[in-house]
């Protein structure tokens, strides 16, 4: 066999040169991207391991396709544009609701001022007899609710009780085994079509083109509508002023769960519906971006019919008009908040700490003016029908007893007194 001469198989001088820079250019080139990959927040697919195989094994071609197309923004912040050079909440909940539409008396805008009542045209979602049966569970059992036209309406529930059941139902996502649901007296299930062009809808787990910009994903919302042209975009643009996100250009990939939940709720209000359905909307939400949402919601009390679940009592409080209280597939209270309170006590209870609790406690139970007594170390919770009258007799009390008075306080009953005990009751 032929052995071919030593220089027939030696490289050219400026070939290897060639080779060893496009060695290294090749490796540095799979070593910035394997480096990019592991610090960026987020990728196309969010499969950080399938980037990292298609990097190593076609180098440069795999390199080239991930810097191209791969890479996801890094997160925007939550910030918005300041606060002169963006219109106020209410301002853009006016432009998309020409027409206040009716409001129920002291329900709270988003300044805080409280708004005008209206005379209700009927009630938004009227609900009758619901049962809804899982194969081993039921999850609803006879929910009877009515939500009035204009209200901003929380409905409580620990988790599990039903609220997402019964949300999907008003949605016409699903199907009630018996009773029904109406929502401006068009029953769910046969009706779902008009009761589609009047509601907007937010799962507790919106899902986004993460490719897309905030207005992009709206385009494409606002043409399953079959909004085109300047109305569309009138319409867009007074919902990102609301959501705080005309100023933002990061690719939904990029956002925040705030950003995200806020494009939801934009999202579900591209049609002006006349009701908004909100599972869940500041569950998973840090303080500035539950602020933000509920600023939000507040901006369209009186302008539209508000209802979300959540369990998030001081959410509630801040925003709602009327709440329902689920426990147990049932309701087992619906009324005003205030109403609520005075129901389950009202403002009419105090706290007491003494170096003796038993014995104060035993002379309580004698005292016309004193209701329910509850300990905790040495503090006593008291109900008492008459505040006045406590600040008189307690501290007369504590001296003819003889014992230490180290605190003595009115306590305001909370919602979230109210709520344990509606639903501890329920379970009993």
């Amino acid at each position: 066999m032929a052995v071919l001469p030593l220089a027939e198989t030696t490289l050219p001088p400026g070939a290897l040169v060639a080779l060893i820079v496009l060695g290294v250019a090749e490796v540095a080139l799979v070593v910035f991207c394997l480096v990019d990959l592991v610090r960026r927040p987020a990728v196309l697919g969010d499969r950080k391991w399938l980037w990292a195989l298609l990097i190593v094994l076609f180098a440069i071609p795999g390199s080239i396709i991930y810097l191209a197309v791969g890479r996801v923004p890094a997160p925007a912040t939550d910030q918005v544009p300041e606060t002169e050079d963006r219109p106020p909440a209410d301002t853009a909940a006016d432009a998309l609701y020409a027409r206040p539409v009716a409001a129920v008396a002291g329900a709270p805008g988003a300044d805080g001022t409280q708004q005008q009542p209206h005379t209700p045209a009927g009630p938004a979602i009227e609900i009758t007899g619901l049962v809804k049966d899982f194969k081993k569970a039921r999850a609803l059992d006879g929910v009877d609710l009515v939500v009035p036209e204009g209200s901003v309406f929380g409905f409580l529930g620990p988790n599990g009780a039903g609220k997402t059941t019964t949300l999907r139902i008003l949605a016409g996502l699903a199907r009630p085994t018996a009773g029904e649901a109406r929502v401006f007296g068009h029953d769910t299930t046969r009706d779902a079509d008009a009761v589609h062009a009047l509601i907007g809808f937010l799962p507790d787990v919106p899902g986004f083109y993460k490719w897309m910009t905030a207005r992009e994903y709206l385009e494409l919302s606002a043409g399953l509508f079959g909004l085109h042209g300047d109305a569309r975009d009138e319409r867009i643009e007074t919902l990102l002023e609301l959501a705080g996100l005309s100023g933002v250009t990061t690719k939904v990939g990029g956002y925040s769960r705030g950003m995200k939940q806020r494009l939801g709720v934009a999202q579900a209000l591209i049609n002006s519906p006349r009701l908004l359905l909100l599972d869940e909307p500041t569950s998973a939400l840090d303080p500035i971006g539950r602020r933000e949402v509920l600023e939000m919601i507040a901006a369209l009390s009186g302008r539209t019919t508000v209802f979300f679940s959540t369990h998030i009592l001081a959410d509630v409080e801040r925003v709602c008009d009327t709440v329902a209280v689920l426990a147990g597939g049932r309701i087992v209270e619906q009324a005003g908040i205030d109403e609520l309170r005075a129901r389950h006590g009202g403002a009419q209870r105090v706290v007491i700490e003494v170096d003796d609790p038993q014995r104060l406690e035993q002379t309580l139970a004698a005292e016309v003016w004193a209701g329910a007594v509850r300990r905790d170390g040495r503090e006593l919770v008291v109900d008492v029908t008459d505040l006045e009258l406590a600040y008189h007799a307690v501290p007369a009390l504590v001296a003819r007893l003889g014992i230490s008075l180290r605190r003595f306080d009115a306590d305001e009953v909370s919602l979230e007194d109210v709520f344990v005990d509606l639903v501890q009751g329920a379970s009993r």
